[in-house]
């Protein structure tokens, strides 16, 4: 089941998303800096980009924004396993004394 933080969190990252899509989209077609109404789409949710920035900067904006709702992993555990200092031999094992 869901969080009702979890549903929040995700679609905030869909907003911004969407922000991000929309400045991609301009870049790919060569655009270098953010429109009026570029700035009037995103501004509600990424306040920080006005029209006359950059692009590219407005893009590292919104992935500024994305930072805090990104799902942390912990880093995987891995087991220390120790190395023999020699060889296993498994016919010393099955000798009978």
């Amino acid at each position: 089941m869901i969080s009702p933080e979890g549903d929040e969190r995700r679609q905030r990252l869909r907003r911004l998303d969407d922000c991000l899509n929309l400045l991609e989209q301009a870049h790919e077609l060569d655009l270098t800096v953010v429109t009026d109404r570029m700035a009037d789409a995103v501004g509600e949710r990424v306040p920080t980009i006005h029209a006359g920035m950059l692009i590219a900067d407005a893009i590292e904006e919104v992935l500024r924004h994305q930072e805090p709702y990104m799902v942390q992993l912990r880093p995987e555990v891995t087991r220390r396993i120790r190395r023999r200092r020699d060889p296993f031999d498994v016919r010393l094992l099955l000798q009978r004394r």
